[in-house]
Protein backbone atom coordinates (compact mmCIF):
# COMPACT_ATOMS: atom_id res chain seq x y z
CA UNK A 1 0.00 0.00 0.00
CA UNK A 2 1.51 3.42 -0.42
CA UNK A 3 -0.43 5.00 2.28
CA UNK A 4 -2.76 7.32 0.51
CA UNK A 5 -5.64 7.10 2.20
CA UNK A 6 -4.00 7.16 5.40
CA UNK A 7 -4.98 10.95 6.27
CA UNK A 8 -8.71 9.56 6.29
CA UNK A 9 -10.64 8.62 9.39
CA UNK A 10 -12.14 5.33 10.37
CA UNK A 11 -14.33 3.18 8.40
CA UNK A 12 -17.19 4.21 10.77
CA UNK A 13 -16.91 8.18 10.02
CA UNK A 14 -16.58 7.94 6.02
CA UNK A 15 -15.79 11.07 4.39
CA UNK A 16 -13.75 13.38 6.96
CA UNK A 17 -10.57 14.16 7.47
CA UNK A 18 -8.62 12.51 10.62
CA UNK A 19 -6.99 15.31 11.79
CA UNK A 20 -9.69 18.16 11.14
CA UNK A 21 -13.21 18.77 11.86
CA UNK A 22 -15.58 19.82 9.39
CA UNK A 23 -16.01 23.62 8.31
CA UNK A 24 -19.67 24.75 9.05
CA UNK A 25 -20.40 26.87 5.75
CA UNK A 26 -21.95 30.60 7.70
CA UNK A 27 -25.52 31.45 7.76
CA UNK A 28 -25.48 33.85 5.50
CA UNK A 29 -22.79 32.22 2.67
CA UNK A 30 -25.44 31.96 0.30
CA UNK A 31 -27.93 34.86 -0.07
CA UNK A 32 -30.74 35.23 -2.37
CA UNK A 33 -32.70 37.21 -4.81
CA UNK A 34 -36.17 37.11 -3.18
CA UNK A 35 -36.39 36.71 1.00
CA UNK A 36 -37.59 33.64 2.22
CA UNK A 37 -41.19 32.85 3.09
CA UNK A 38 -41.89 34.79 6.70
CA UNK A 39 -39.08 37.01 6.64
CA UNK A 40 -39.13 41.06 5.88
CA UNK A 41 -39.09 42.06 2.81
CA UNK A 42 -35.48 44.05 1.49
CA UNK A 43 -35.91 47.74 1.77
CA UNK A 44 -34.01 49.34 -0.76
CA UNK A 45 -36.96 50.41 -3.73
CA UNK A 46 -38.33 54.13 -3.16
CA UNK A 47 -41.76 52.25 -3.01
CA UNK A 48 -40.62 50.19 0.04
CA UNK A 49 -39.19 52.59 1.75
CA UNK A 50 -40.45 54.44 4.77
CA UNK A 51 -42.18 58.27 4.19
CA UNK A 52 -39.36 59.59 6.24
CA UNK A 53 -36.62 58.03 4.36
CA UNK A 54 -37.98 59.09 1.04
CA UNK A 55 -38.59 62.82 1.88
CA UNK A 56 -34.05 62.65 3.94
CA UNK A 57 -33.27 61.63 0.29
CA UNK A 58 -35.57 63.97 -1.57
CA UNK A 59 -33.80 66.77 1.10
CA UNK A 60 -30.12 65.61 -0.46
CA UNK A 61 -30.93 65.85 -3.70
CA UNK A 62 -32.29 68.83 -3.42
CA UNK A 63 -29.39 70.15 -2.16
CA UNK A 64 -26.91 68.41 -4.51
CA UNK A 65 -28.72 69.90 -7.41
CA UNK A 66 -28.73 73.48 -5.97
CA UNK A 67 -25.05 72.93 -5.66
CA UNK A 68 -25.02 71.92 -8.84
CA UNK A 69 -27.41 75.32 -10.27
CA UNK A 70 -25.18 77.68 -7.69
CA UNK A 71 -21.63 76.08 -9.62
CA UNK A 72 -23.32 76.92 -13.19
CA UNK A 73 -25.53 79.57 -12.78
CA UNK A 74 -23.78 83.07 -14.10
CA UNK A 75 -26.12 85.63 -14.02
CA UNK A 76 -25.44 88.88 -16.79
CA UNK A 77 -25.18 92.10 -14.97
CA UNK A 78 -28.52 93.76 -15.82
CA UNK A 79 -30.88 90.60 -15.80
CA UNK A 80 -32.84 90.50 -12.27
CA UNK A 81 -33.85 87.12 -12.80
CA UNK A 82 -30.96 85.54 -12.66
CA UNK A 83 -30.13 87.18 -9.83
CA UNK A 84 -33.29 86.89 -8.51
CA UNK A 85 -32.62 83.34 -9.41
CA UNK A 86 -28.71 82.70 -7.68
CA UNK A 87 -30.74 84.83 -4.21
CA UNK A 88 -33.42 82.21 -4.57
CA UNK A 89 -31.25 78.84 -4.59
CA UNK A 90 -28.88 80.46 -1.80
CA UNK A 91 -31.41 80.72 0.26
CA UNK A 92 -33.29 77.55 -0.56
CA UNK A 93 -29.75 75.53 -0.23
CA UNK A 94 -28.88 77.35 3.25
CA UNK A 95 -32.23 76.30 4.77
CA UNK A 96 -32.94 72.89 3.68
CA UNK A 97 -28.98 72.36 4.44
CA UNK A 98 -30.48 73.71 8.06
CA UNK A 99 -33.64 71.40 8.12
CA UNK A 100 -31.77 68.65 7.03
CA UNK A 101 -29.18 68.50 9.77
CA UNK A 102 -32.08 69.17 12.52
CA UNK A 103 -34.16 66.17 11.01
CA UNK A 104 -30.86 63.79 11.44
CA UNK A 105 -30.12 65.57 14.97
CA UNK A 106 -34.02 64.67 16.31
CA UNK A 107 -34.77 68.41 16.13
CA UNK A 108 -32.39 69.50 18.67
CA UNK A 109 -30.83 72.64 16.40
CA UNK A 110 -33.91 74.66 15.22
CA UNK A 111 -37.13 72.95 16.48
CA UNK A 112 -35.13 72.56 19.98
CA UNK A 113 -34.72 76.24 20.18
CA UNK A 114 -38.61 77.47 18.85
CA UNK A 115 -40.65 74.28 20.43
CA UNK A 116 -44.10 76.35 20.27
CA UNK A 117 -43.97 77.13 16.30
CA UNK A 118 -45.96 74.35 14.42
CA UNK A 119 -43.32 72.66 12.59
CA UNK A 120 -44.99 70.43 9.84
CA UNK A 121 -46.98 73.56 8.60
CA UNK A 122 -44.19 75.80 8.38
CA UNK A 123 -42.11 73.29 6.34
CA UNK A 124 -45.06 72.05 4.27
CA UNK A 125 -45.23 75.72 3.67
CA UNK A 126 -41.61 76.06 2.86
CA UNK A 127 -41.47 73.74 0.51
CA UNK A 128 -44.84 74.61 -1.71
CA UNK A 129 -43.55 78.10 -2.13
CA UNK A 130 -39.75 76.86 -2.63
CA UNK A 131 -41.30 74.76 -5.01
CA UNK A 132 -43.67 77.07 -7.22
CA UNK A 133 -40.40 80.05 -6.58
CA UNK A 134 -37.91 77.47 -8.48
CA UNK A 135 -40.28 76.60 -11.12
CA UNK A 136 -40.98 79.83 -12.24
CA UNK A 137 -37.70 80.98 -11.87
CA UNK A 138 -35.82 77.75 -13.86
CA UNK A 139 -38.04 78.73 -16.45
CA UNK A 140 -37.37 83.08 -16.10
CA UNK A 141 -33.23 81.61 -16.54
CA UNK A 142 -34.42 79.42 -19.73
CA UNK A 143 -35.69 82.17 -21.42
CA UNK A 144 -33.12 84.91 -20.54
CA UNK A 145 -30.57 86.50 -21.80
CA UNK A 146 -27.86 83.57 -21.22
CA UNK A 147 -24.79 85.48 -22.55
CA UNK A 148 -22.21 84.80 -25.64
CA UNK A 149 -19.58 82.62 -25.13
CA UNK A 150 -18.56 79.71 -23.72
CA UNK A 151 -20.70 81.38 -20.38
CA UNK A 152 -23.87 80.38 -22.18
CA UNK A 153 -23.95 76.49 -21.80
CA UNK A 154 -23.53 76.90 -17.92
CA UNK A 155 -26.39 79.33 -17.71
CA UNK A 156 -28.83 76.62 -19.82
CA UNK A 157 -27.41 73.92 -17.42
CA UNK A 158 -28.11 75.47 -14.47
CA UNK A 159 -31.85 76.25 -15.67
CA UNK A 160 -32.13 72.74 -16.01
CA UNK A 161 -30.76 71.66 -12.61
CA UNK A 162 -33.07 74.72 -11.48
CA UNK A 163 -36.00 73.08 -12.87
CA UNK A 164 -35.20 69.82 -11.36
CA UNK A 165 -34.54 71.10 -7.87
CA UNK A 166 -38.02 72.36 -8.40
CA UNK A 167 -39.52 69.31 -8.79
CA UNK A 168 -37.45 67.60 -6.12
CA UNK A 169 -39.27 70.58 -3.89
CA UNK A 170 -42.43 69.56 -5.33
CA UNK A 171 -41.86 65.71 -4.49
CA UNK A 172 -41.35 66.48 -0.88
CA UNK A 173 -44.45 68.83 -0.67
CA UNK A 174 -46.21 66.21 -2.15
CA UNK A 175 -44.93 63.82 0.52
CA UNK A 176 -45.83 66.16 3.34
CA UNK A 177 -49.48 66.72 1.81
CA UNK A 178 -49.86 62.98 1.73
CA UNK A 179 -48.66 62.78 5.41
CA UNK A 180 -51.36 65.55 6.47
CA UNK A 181 -53.94 64.02 4.49
CA UNK A 182 -54.12 60.63 3.79
CA UNK A 183 -56.15 59.85 6.49
CA UNK A 184 -53.73 58.36 9.10
CA UNK A 185 -53.62 59.96 12.78
CA UNK A 186 -50.85 60.94 14.82
CA UNK A 187 -50.99 57.32 16.39
CA UNK A 188 -50.40 55.44 13.25
CA UNK A 189 -54.67 54.11 12.45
Amino acid sequence: MTGIFGQLTPPSVPGQWADKTPAKEPLDAHTIDVPAIGTAERRGCLCTLERTAIRNRLRVAQLLLTIGALALIRPQYNDGVQWTTLFALCHTFVISFVLLWDRHCSGTVVRGQLPLLDWRRLELWYTAIATVALYGLAYGVLFAHKGYGGWYVCNWVSSVLTLLTALAYGGETWLQLRDKYDGRTAIGQ
